[in-house]
């Protein structure tokens, strides 16, 4: 956060990285801009600055000081450049030496040009307002003592300035009047630079309140991707304070690993942990691969969906195309895991269905409900029936659209807790 400004020792945050880089570009955009004008401005008016531009030693000096600048504002940009795109931080106590560079550099400008051009006309606009445009871009900082430490240094180096230029030209008129105007002008840049620093901390604690909720936010997202799938967190964030539940259209997978209570009895805790995380970890990305999410992961098995939390038009070729990686992965990968004997059972169906949290305030879960989830639940367990290890229903098959000729029908099938009987197809 943007806090602690004054621990110059913290690493700038990488948002203020991207403000500064911003604040500097500014600067030198002027600078460009101000460097192409003087010759156009000394082509289409000659004697504007004709007495100037003909002084080779003042041109050669004041020349020598702007370049500097310019060359300096340009490092710095490049710098922050480089910072923010190799993901890199640098300490807060950058910002004390470009703040030096930025309000002091304009002081010895402003001195050799008083110096060789004989006038403290320059003081009267030019310099109020290349310091103005300075302490209005410190703001940027988002810091009260950065803006007022630009404030005194832009005080200091005018009135300095003008100091010097009263008693080294010794204009006609009221000396000590003219000092006092100029005192004036400096009190008022330091005015100014209490101002932005007073805007800078406003912008700061808003700035500090998103970057704080923004950071929630990953946190929250990052303990519950952990438990749940990244979609499945958003969805819970998002709709966090729902009274209801929603309903959608998407594909509900169940998987089951077969034999796995006899084979957890024959083995230590560690085995078979070891076993559950060798066989979940390529199912869980196989199902993320193909835009699905997994809801729960139970010891023997979990459920996924397709097209619930994300919004996927394609949810069943989706589901389908798990499904086969997922047998693919089981019969290629089981000889190489404790258990010779793995074996998994599918169940595959789409419909509508209901999601929301479901519990109470002091614990809920995100979960799909519905007469389809049941049926997907229960087309898993009727691979047991069909020596299958892949079943999917009619609404299945109808959405791939002929997409796949390994479907073989196995007819009408009774389904328990469903009135009517659901076609089921077996993927070979």
């Amino acid at each position: 956060m943007f806090t602690g400004y004054h621990k110059f020792n913290e690493p700038l945050h990488s948002e203020f990285l991207k403000i500064e880089r911003k604040r500097v570009g500014i600067i030198l955009l002027l600078f460009v801009i101000s460097t192409l004008v003087i010759p156009i401005l000394h082509q289409l008016i000659p004697n504007l600055l004709r007495d100037q531009l003909n002084n080779r030693e003042f041109v050669e000096v004041v020349s020598f000081w702007w370049m500097n600048f310019l060359l300096f504002e340009i490092i710095v940009f490049a710098r922050m450049n480089w910072l923010i795109k190799n993901k890199r931080t640098v300490s807060k106590r950058i910002l004390i030496l470009n703040l030096l560079f930025e309000f002091g550099l304009p002081a010895i400008i402003l001195y050799n040009i008083v110096k060789y051009d004989n006038s403290l006309l320059v003081l009267e606009y030019d310099g109020l307002t290349f310091y103005f445009l300075l302490l209005m871009l410190s703001a940027m900082h988002l810091d009260f003592k950065i803006s007022l430490g630009a404030g005194i240094l832009a005080c200091l180096g005018y009135f300095g300035v003008s100091y010097w230029g009263i008693q080294f030209l010794k204009p006609d008129g009221d000396i000590d009047q003219m000092i006092e105007i100029y005192s004036m002008r400096s009190l008022g840049l330091l005015s100014a630079g209490i101002i932005a620093g007073v805007v800078a901390s406003e912008i700061r604690k808003r700035v500090n309140n998103m970057l704080k909720a923004k950071d929630d936010q990953n946190e929250m997202e990052s303990l519950l991707g952990q438990q749940l799938s990244k979609d499945v967190a958003k969805e819970l964030i998002l709709h966090r304070n729902d009274k209801v539940g929603r309903k959608v259209t998407g594909s509900i997978m169940f998987l089951d690993i077969r034999n796995f209570t006899s084979m957890a009895d024959h083995q230590s805790p560690e085995e078979t942990i070891e076993f559950q995380n060798a066989i979940f970890d390529p199912l869980i990305r196989i199902i993320e691969k193909n835009n699905g999410i997994i809801h729960q992961i139970l010891g023997d098995g979990f459920m996924a969906s397709f097209g619930v939390a994300v919004e996927n038009p394609n949810h069943a070729f989706d589901a389908y195309s798990a499904g086969i990686q997922i047998i693919d992965v089981i019969n290629h990968c089981r000889n190489e895991i404790n258990g010779d004997k793995t074996r998994v059972g599918i169940g595959l169906h789409c419909g509508e269905v209901i999601t929301g949290n479901i519990g109470n305030e002091i614990r809920k879960q995100f979960s799909l409900a519905g007469k389809n989830v049941i049926i997907a639940s229960r087309i898993e367990q009727l691979n047991k029936k069909f020596d299958s290890q892949f079943l999917v229903s009619e609404s299945i098959a109808d959405q791939l659209n002929g997409s796949s000729n390994t479907l073989i029908n196995l007819g009408q099938v009774k389904i328990k807790g469903i009135d009517e009987k659901i076609e089921i197809l077996q993927v070979v």
